[in-house]
């Protein structure tokens, strides 16, 4: 031991905090898949296909795939290239992950809105899509810097990282704004429908929109300040538990949204995806491009027609 340089001492701690690091954040993913895959199951599964089914099982099962690759490369791999060239696929997996994460926050801002806003949405979307551009463009300048030795010593496994440069953080920034756009619109449209609502359906995608839109921008922040002022060598400590927190949250935003449906539309939960939630009417349409015949019916009801066959179908529940 006392052969070991304090350069080479320092490497193995930080590459042992970067491990337990990844290792914690794997079993936050675990154990949130047990506890709501029955939720999965009932709502998402039987569901028919649309948007945010297809936004859900990209957001759900590509982060296993992510933290896989990133086990190997820090426990198992050995060769210099091999590591490379996992770490780099990892990196442009990872980004995708963000922006379908962040599609969902979209969308689901979108909902609480509603059509009458399409055009500022349109502008939002396309301002969205070009920094998309960027991030692509500055994840692929950052991972062209990422090199490695391979094992940082005989008869151990696992690659030793070298990065470059930082420019993740352009990255992480380009995120965090978007993120923080969405949480004050949301804010906005809470504040001038909590004078008129009083739906629990409401309440639901407030709380929940709010509360974990918050927890996705402090994992961000977070996860910016260890890139911006760690050592370079563990800059990336908090960027796994980021990408964990997007995905965990993103699909409890989901399913808590269509437990909601399913509760205060009994029989029409399958067709009904999407709030369109305005002061004076509420009205539910599908978040697919076609609407389903049984939904239109719905839909050309009265406020009071619809409000009374919810309370009738909560009341049979109840007995």
């Amino acid at each position: 031991m006392t052969g070991l340089s304090h350069a080479t001492l320092e490497g193995f701690i930080q590459l042992r905090v970067i491990k337990c690091t990844t290792v914690a954040a794997s079993t936050i993913l675990i154990w949130d898949y047990f506890i709501t895959l029955q939720h999965e199951v009932a709502l998402i599964w039987t569901s028919r296909w649309s948007a945010s089914k297809c936004l859900f099982m990209m957001n759900r099962y590509f982060i296993f795939t992510e933290l896989l690759m990133f086990i190997y490369v820090l426990m198992f791999a050995t060769k210099a290239h091999v590591c490379e060239s996992i770490f780099r696929t990892l990196g442009y997996l990872a980004t995708i992950g963000f922006v379908v994460s962040q599609l969902i926050l979209l969308l689901r801002t979108f909902a609480v809105w509603g059509r009458n806003s399409s055009k500022v949405f349109a502008c939002l979307l396309t301002a969205y899509l070009f920094m998309i551009a960027i991030v692509f463009w500055d994840i692929h300048r950052y991972l062209a810097g990422v090199k490695s030795l391979g094992v940082p010593a005989p008869g151990l496994t696992g690659c030793t990282l070298f990065f470059g440069t930082r420019l993740v953080w352009v990255s992480i920034v380009l995120f965090m704004t978007t993120e923080t756009v969405l949480v004050a619109l949301l804010t906005y449209k809470a504040v001038q429908h909590f004078r008129t609502g009083d739906s629990s359906l409401l309440m639901i995608i407030y709380h929940d929109g709010l509360l974990y839109f918050a927890c996705i921008l402090a994992s961000s922040i977070g996860s910016l300040i260890v890139a911006l002022v760690a050592p370079i060598a563990v800059h990336l400590l908090l960027l796994g538990v980021q990408r964990v927190f997007h995905s965990v949250l993103c699909n409890h935003i989901l399913l808590r949204i269509r437990m909601a449906h399913q509760v205060q539309v009994g029989d029409f939960r399958d067709s009904i995806h999407m709030m369109d939630i305005t002061p004076t009417r509420r009205t539910l349409y599908s978040d697919a491009d076609s609407v389903s015949t049984r939904f239109h019916q719905l839909e050309l009801k009265t406020p009071e027609v619809v409000r009374t066959k919810v309370r009738v179908v909560t009341e049979t529940r109840i007995d």
